[in-house]
C-alpha cells in the first residue's frame, strides 16, 4: 500500500480541527444559558430552528469529525461518512439562507463550511483512488 503524501495528513488534521470546532458550536448551542448570551438576533435563529435543520447540522459536524478521524486511520469508509457530512452541511446550508437571507454573514459562513466539506469528501476520494485507505 502506498504511503500517503504530507498534504494528505495536514488537510486530515486540520479538517478535524474544523470539524471539531463545529461539534463544539453545535454543543454550545444546544446549552440554554450560552445561547442566552448570544445576541437577539441569533438567539431568534437558533430558537426558530426545525428539527431537521438541527439534525443536518449535527450530522455535518459530527460526521465530519468522524470522517476525519477514520482519514486518519486510513479507513476507506471515510469517504462515505464524508460524503453524508457533505450532504448535510449543504442542508444546513439552505436552511440558513431560508432562515437569515442571503447575508454576507450567513454566506460566508455557510459557504467556507460547504467548500472545506467539499475538500474533505474530495481527498478521501482522492486518497481511496491512489489506494491510500484500507
Amino acid at each position: 500500500m502506498e504511503k500517503p503524501k504530507l498534504s494528505y495528513w495536514l488537510v486530515a488534521g486540520l479538517g478535524l480541527i474544523w470539524s471539531v470546532m463545529g461539534c463544539l458550536n453545535y454543543i454550545v448551542q444546544t446549552n440554554a444559558e450560552t445561547v442566552a448570551r448570544l445576541p437577539a438576533d441569533y438567539q431568534a435563529l437558533i430558537a426558530s430552528r426545525p428539527g431537521w435543520a438541527t439534525a443536518a447540522f449535527a450530522i455535518a459536524v459530527f460526521g465530519g469529525a468522524v470522517g476525519c478521524i477514520l482519514l486518519l486511520l486510513r479507513r476507506r469508509v471515510a469517504v462515505n461518512v464524508l460524503l453524508l457530512s457533505l450532504i448535510a452541511t449543504v442542508v444546513t446550508m439552505l436552511h440558513g439562507v431560508m432562515a437569515a437571507g442571503l447575508s454576507s454573514q450567513v454566506l460566508v459562513g455557510a459557504g467556507m463550511s460547504a467548500v472545506v466539506s467539499a475538500v474533505l469528501w474530495w481527498t478521501g476520494r482522492m486518497a481511496a483512488s491512489r489506494g491510500w485507505l484500507r
